[in-house]
């Protein structure tokens, strides 16, 4: 049966225990004395950082001779203000309104917010209800989940589909950590990271199957910081083109014959360097790129399959999945980067410990596409510093 309480609005504790405290002319010293506690304890209590045991709050309540409730109450936490995420470059891409669906999580303090896909079928953690408008990188929420809930929710932007599983299995298996996939380019990833409003970015770069080329790309977005490396999967990457691909399309210069359609890909993506790459050699000029680009590999793969388009650049696990034709050109490794200084973070060490279940690793290797052999290894690195 599913946990109904996961969708009960969350309550911060109120207290009254300064007014008392004064009414009765005690200072927090006096106070902390008689029932047993610091002045550092009270002073806590007072400010809503620290939640007093049952012991402490029958002692506190004997004190002024009252009852508990008139010390302490819970207050419904109906808005939460978050920040939002700097603008996408796509044209495409818009501002939360007013009852958007938002995914939310904390980071340094404070509340960040992503607006979800008007298509996504999964839970909100919020609703919008005031701010978000184009220039706006900050609005109100209403939570639709507890806060324990969006406490322990890993923020995670990257372009691999494979990501959705592994958060579904964080959020199955612990109660103590939940995840949401963001999907998001390779440079629009390390964008957020960098921006403070994920905890991870998932990257992946056309320089083989190495590490180097992810690696530097994350020593020159983090100079001078420590950040952690930690490998989900290696893959292909190729042109997608329909079964038995009867078109023929081997090379770059058959995507520029004409009659062939293409999909294009967001500007910053590991495919569109990809796709520049290749160009570079071929003088015959652009494709003939076919419609809006595509949000994501699975997009270029439904775009061929439905015969809007007739080649993509994607990863092969999305051809396989559509029952399309795939040529190979690269193999790359898709990597999750964050600072080191989380890793040990509860929700954050859960998240990277579920790279060694035993159950995500099987489903992995049993979606195909996907290399997961090395998946989980980590490296630390000190980016380079930028000098005086």
């Amino acid at each position: 049966m599913p946990d109904r309480k996961t969708h009960m609005p969350e309550t911060q504790l109120h207290n009254t225990l300064r007014r008392y405290r004064r009414d009765l002319g005690l200072s927090q010293e006096a106070l902390g004395d008689r029932v047993g506690v610091s002045r550092h304890a009270i002073m806590a209590i007072e400010a809503g950082r620290q939640v007093p045991s049952t012991t402490l709050a029958l002692r506190l309540a004997d004190t002024f001779d009252c009852a508990v409730k008139d010390l302490f109450r819970l207050d419904p936490v109906t808005e939460l203000e978050v920040r939002l995420p700097p603008p996408r470059p796509a044209a495409s891409a818009s501002p939360p309104s007013p009852s958007s669906r938002v995914a939310v999580g904390r980071l340094g303090g404070g509340w960040t917010a992503h607006p979800l896909p008007a298509h996504a079928t999964g839970a909100a953690d919020a609703i919008v209800v005031e701010g978000g408008a184009a220039g706006f990188r900050s609005a109100r929420v209403r939570p639709v989940r507890g806060m324990r809930q969006l406490e322990r929710n890993v923020l995670v932007a990257g372009c691999a589909p494979l990501l959705a599983n592994l958060a579904h299995r964080v959020g199955e298996g612990s109660e103590d950590a939940r995840a949401t996939w963001i999907p998001a380019s390779s440079h629009r990833a390390l964008e957020l990271l960098a921006a403070g409003m994920v905890h991870i970015a998932g990257l992946h770069l056309s320089g083989g199957a190495s590490s180097h080329a992810n690696v530097e790309a994350v020593r020159r977005r983090f100079p001078g910081r420590r950040m952690l490396v930690v490998n989900l999967t290696r893959w292909r990457q190729g042109f997608v083109v329909a079964a038995r691909n009867p078109l023929d399309i081997r090379d770059a210069a058959d995507l520029l014959r004409p009659g062939v359609r293409v999909v294009g890909r967001e500007p910053g993506t590991g495919a569109d360097e990809l796709f520049a790459r290749l160009l570079a050699d071929e003088p015959g000029g652009q494709p003939d790129f076919s419609g809006p680009v595509a949000e994501g590999h699975l997009d270029v793969a439904r775009r061929v399959h439905c015969g809007a388009a007739d080649a993509g650049v994607a990863i092969e696990s999305a051809a396989l999945a559509w029952g399309l034709g795939f040529v190979p050109l690269v193999e790359e490794r898709f990597d999750l980067v964050m600072p080191a200084s989380i890793a040990e973070i509860p929700p954050v060490s859960r998240f990277l410990d579920t790279l060694d279940d035993p159950g995500f690793r099987a489903e992995a290797a049993s979606l195909p596409g996907y290399d997961t052999s090395i998946s989980g290894h980590a490296s630390t690195l000190e980016a380079e510093s930028t000098g005086p």
